[in-house]
């Protein structure tokens, strides 16, 4: 049995996790830390490493050098090494019981203990108490403040009643694998342009066109069906801008927990089409083998400004002559 090569490259580490995306699987990866292999170090560090497929999330067989000297020695890693990631995987993450203020609705930050969530993560929010309003409701993290807590910066929750005394999270993994996706609005400015907040990070372009769903819920029924071309896009604030003139309608708000308590019918934009080009966006599978390389001085993804190349392995037969 032999192993071919199906993919190759090389990155310069910025000192977070690096990861490498491939439309094929393979069953085999290995990292060169060029910058630290040609050096010798202080205090040892790792500077080669290979995973083979079946290993667990974080492991790693690890050759890394001794201190003050060129020799290597040949380890074992169970934390800090490789994470093979298959976007195609829609399961759920862990349940994760919120703790103290479990959403304050000043800050729209989340108490989770040692939640293991980064920015850019998509979570799920349900079971809430006392906040029902974003109960069932999937939001993007847009800032970590420690290990236990998080912030949905996507939605304003100053004015709801009180803050959640109680709930439950789960990170969803992958999404959308068909892109562009609907998206929950959680903010519309009645003004011209209409401003549309969406409670995960959206990845539209100008030029594409969504058709709105506001139910009576949400106030700002004017704006159900209308349909919009996007005009400016906000990356920072995850917005859209559509050429509607909104000054004239009703404030979009969400109900109150009572009423949520009910049932209400979410707020939400669906893409329908682009300008000039096919709408082909909604079809086009984006789902990658992502190899998660963290960062650090005995993980695959090095030190800031360590040169690293890496290449991907696929296992095959050769038949004897």
């Amino acid at each position: 049995m032999a192993e071919r090569e199906i993919a190759s490259g090389s990155f310069t580490s910025d000192g977070t996790t690096k990861k490498i995306a491939l439309r094929s699987d393979f069953d085999h990866f290995e990292v060169i830390n060029f910058t630290q292999r040609a050096t010798t170090q202080a205090t040892g560090r790792g500077v080669e490493f290979r995973w083979n497929l079946g290993y667990a999330d974080g492991y790693a067989d690890m050759i890394s050098k001794e201190d003050n000297v060129n020799t290597v020695t040949y380890e074992a890693v169970t934390t800090g090494g490789f994470t093979r990631v298959d976007q195609s995987v829609q399961t759920l993450g862990a349940e994760k019981d919120m703790s103290g203020t479990e959403i304050a609705k000043a800050t729209s930050v989340v108490t989770v203990t040692s939640h293991g969530y980064s920015v850019g993560d998509r979570v799920r929010i349900y079971s809430t108490t006392a906040m029902l309003q974003v109960a069932g409701y999937d939001f993007s993290i847009t800032a970590v403040p420690g290990a236990n807590s998080f912030t949905l910066g996507t939605i304003d929750m100053s004015g709801f009643a009180a803050d959640a005394t109680g709930g439950n999270v789960r990170k969803v993994p992958n999404n959308p694998i068909f892109s562009p996706q609907n998206n929950r609005i959680t903010g519309i400015t009645a003004a011209n342009p209409m401003v549309v907040t969406l409670a995960v990070i959206h990845g539209l372009s100008v030029g594409e066109k969504v058709r709105l769903k506001v139910s009576s819920d949400f106030g700002m029924t004017e704006a159900n069906d209308l349909i919009g071309e996007i005009t400016a896009v906000s990356t920072a604030n995850n917005t859209i801008t559509l050429d509607i003139d909104a000054s004239g309608f009703t404030t979009f708000a969400f109900p109150t927990s009572a009423v949520a308590a009910n049932g209400v019918t979410p707020a939400q934009i669906i893409p329908i089409g682009e300008i000039a080009t096919v709408f082909a966006g909604s079809t086009d599978n984006t789902a990658q083998i992502v190899m998660e390389l963290p960062s650090g001085a005995d993980s695959p993804g090095g030190s800031t400004s360590d040169k690293i190349y890496w290449r991907a392995l696929k296992s095959g037969f050769t038949l004897a002559e």
